[in-house]
């Protein structure tokens, strides 16, 4: 499994359909023309009692791509993957996970199929404290030391192992891109619905939720903490150096779902916490994206997008435009070789869920 920051040398890598109660309003937002927020409200659904909680998302369009204010930032500047900035329409009805897919969620699929789940997964240990460089599982005999002492890679890894202490509410991760799309398909199976992974572009909509700044909190980074979790100047990790601010809860790893404020569209963990799959190919740049929110495919894609940065990186991470990268690359792919962009795995690494409404 391969993640990495472009720009920075790689590191780490239809059944009957039932409502679970009355739909729910949460507080959204749109941007005015001078900058200020208007509350609006969106309704939220679940299709049962172990589906994940959905966001209906208001159709618009939006700029996707870098900002005038992040490329002037002397820590981030131009990256060529965020470019060429481009308009997208979401003129669709749209859902989306109002969190990253918890370990309870992913549990009751495995639960109720007995579905065999789990292998090689990437462990991204934790640097200081109590729990500092101890993770559970069996090491991998041809483990590569070469990403450091803070990075191992188990043979048993599993959304109920990722080597790091894990609660029902902590995202799922150690994950594969296989073994998600046999959970959507179960997801799909029992609610009648069509659940996938967002696109790249659907994923950048939601998060921005109508804002136009480096983050939807704003342009401040230093505001970045009561919404993200990274690596701040409380986490102990090395990111943590040059951090603008720490934040209250500042767990070892990852949070559990909802721990910090939502975006303005009543996402959580949309910035941090941990990167999340999409369904594209990765592209160097946006030269030729398509303009209508769909997936950006290529026959025999081994490497995709992640988005939103995870609870280790640097604060400049947490940025709707930040772009990062998962799978196979040759030269650093040397436990899952070619596999690693389908069955490869990370505990930095998970997802959330989207529809498209009928």
């Amino acid at each position: 499994m391969k993640t990495s920051r472009v720009g920075e040398r790689p590191g780490h890598g239809n059944a009957k359909r039932t409502a679970v109660g009355a739909a729910s309003l949460v507080a959204a937002a749109l941007v005015c023309a001078t900058g200020a927020v208007a509350a609006e409200p969106l309704s939220t659904f679940k299709d049962c009692e172990a589906c994940p909680e959905m966001v209906v998302m208001p159709q618009g369009s939006f700029t996707m791509g870098a900002t005038a204010a992040e490329q002037k930032d002397m820590f981030i500047g131009f990256v060529p993957a965020e470019h060429p900035p481009h308009d997208v329409a979401i003129s669709y009805p749209l859902a989306i996970g109002r969190f990253e897919v918890t370990t309870e969620e992913f549990d009751a699929y495995v639960q109720e199929t007995g579905t065999t789940v789990g292998g090689t997964c990437g462990i991204r240990l934790i640097e200081s404290g109590p729990e500092a460089l101890k993770y559970a599982g069996t090491r991998h005999p041809d483990d590569p030391q070469e990403m450091g002492p803070y990075h191992v890679f188990i043979t048993d890894g599993s959304y109920a192992g990722p080597g790091l202490p894990i609660t029902g509410r902590q995202p799922a991760v150690c994950v594969s891109r296989l073994e998600i799309a046999g959970y959507l398909d179960w997801l799909s199976a029992k609610t009648g619905r069509a659940y996938r992974l967002p696109s790249e572009a659907e994923w950048e909509y939601a998060a921005r939720a109508g804002t136009t700044t480096v983050g939807f909190w704003g342009d401040d980074f230093g505001k970045a903490c009561a919404y993200a979790n990274f690596g701040d100047k409380k986490s102990g990790y090395q990111a943590g150096v040059v951090a603008p601010c720490a934040e209250a809860i500042s767990p070892d790893w990852t949070a559990e779902a909802g721990s910090y404020q939502p975006n303005p569209w009543g996402l959580h963990d949309m910035a941090g916490n941990v990167q999340e799959l999409t369904a594209d190919c990765w592209h160097d740049t946006y030269d030729g994206a398509p303009a209508d929110g769909s997936a950006w495919l290529e026959p025999d894609c081994t490497l995709y997008v992640a988005r939103g940065g995870d609870y280790e990186l640097l604060h400049i991470s947490m940025r709707a435009s930040e772009r990062l990268f998962y799978g196979y690359v040759p030269e650093e792919s040397a436990i899952d070789g070619p596999t690693a962009g389908d069955d490869g795995r990370s505990n930095a690494l998970g997802f959330r869920v989207a529809v498209t409404l009928e």
